[in-house]
This record gives structure tokens, sequence and C-alpha cells, in this order.
């Protein structure tokens, strides 16, 4: 299966705390209620008489090199916003390959709760009709640092997602240039260059929300 190329924008869907993507094809998708749009956007188009009114859009607390911080408000159970003022902040970057420029991939870098401590989880949006068992393989400079195995695929992406070790986020800091290798097939890998500039003051920004 060839891959789908698409372009896409990510989401946060703040009711599980989870980060998911939504496609850009033709037109522009209408956002659910209570989500926030993580990444670059396009206008809204206006909502019909009676429309339940729409959380506000993640803001874009700091910029560092090809990355943004972004922050918005946890939708309560009901979709609506929620009462308590919850904040969900995550690192993104969005990228597409040299090669093909309508084949993107989206990198979040976000803030989880595992037990009672917190961690740093990493979320890699790529395209359907990527080949699944391989993951995605992780590069900085060239050497190899390891794999972000897929977890689950929606109609129109797919998504490989795992915490993201100290190890791994010092290497990144370090770094000039990240490959995600998405793989078409066993052996023919697509890498799509991610910048490492202002990742470290990024980090700190994410953590400090």
């Amino acid at each position: 299966m060839r891959i789908t190329k698409v372009l896409h924008f990510a989401t946060i869907a703040g009711l599980l705390g989870i980060f998911c993507p939504v496609a850009v094809m033709a037109q522009n998708p209408k956002p659910a209620a209570g989500q926030q749009n993580f990444g670059p956007r396009v206008k809204a188009a206006g909502q019909p008489a009676g429309a339940q009114p729409q959380a506000p859009a993640a803001q874009t607390v700091a910029t560092h090199g090809a990355w943004q911080v972004q922050c918005g408000t946890a939708p309560g159970a009901d979709g609506n916003p929620d009462p308590n003022g919850k904040k969900q902040c995550g690192m993104v970057q969005i990228t597409h390959s040299e090669k093909n420029d309508k084949i993107g991939l989206s990198l979040i870098i976000m803030k989880a709760k595992q037990a009672d401590k917190d961690v740093l989880m990493m979320r890699v949006m790529a395209p359907i009709g990527v080949y699944l068992p391989t993951g995605v393989a992780l590069e900085v400079d060239t050497v190899a640092v390891g794999r972000v195995p897929f977890t689950r695929c929606r109609p129109q992406i797919c998504e490989a997602f795992a915490e993201a070790s100290p190890e791994t986020l010092a290497k990144m800091k370090k770094g000039t240039a990240a490959n995600f290798i998405i793989y078409e097939a066993p052996g023919i890998g697509i890498p799509m260059k991610i910048s490492l500039e202002g990742f470290g003051a990024s980090l700190a920004d994410l953590n400090a929300q």
C-alpha cells in the first residue's frame, strides 16, 4: 500500500489528555466542540446560527526556531471548556518530505502523568499507508537513536506514541537536526527532517508551563 499524501495539522483532545491530528484535504475541517487547534491554523469558516460555542484556540506561548510551544484549555466531559481551567501544553513542529512536500509529518512532545510522576511523551503523526511493523525510526545528526512504535491508525493518519527518555531528549538538545523516518515498505524509508534549533529552549518553556 502506498503512502497517502496528505498535509495535516495537529489538535489537542483534552478529554483524555492526548494529542491527535486532523488531516487537511480539499477544505478545512470544522473542529469538534471543545478542541483547540495546535500547529499552523487557517481561518475557520463562519458558524451557522445556533451552533455550539467553540473553546478558545490554543495559544502559542513561545517560539524557538521551528518549534512552537502551545497551550490550550482542556474540555470537560461534556465537550465544553473545563470550568477548572486545566491547561494542556505541547511542543509542536510540522515538517514535510524534502522530495515530496505533499507528504507531511507532525511531531508533538507533551507533558503527561504516569503514576505519580511527570513524563514527556512523543507523538508522531504520519500519513496512512505507512509500513507499521517498523514504527518510526529516529536519528539525531545521522546517528540512530531508536524507534517510536505505531499505536493506531485513524481514517487519514497513523499515530506513533512513546515516552521520550531523558537520554533521547539530551541527544536532541545537543543535536542540530533529527530525521524521523517513516517506511513505505521494508527497507524503503522516507526521512522527515526535524530542526533541533531551539529545542532546548522550547523544552524549558514546556516544563515551565
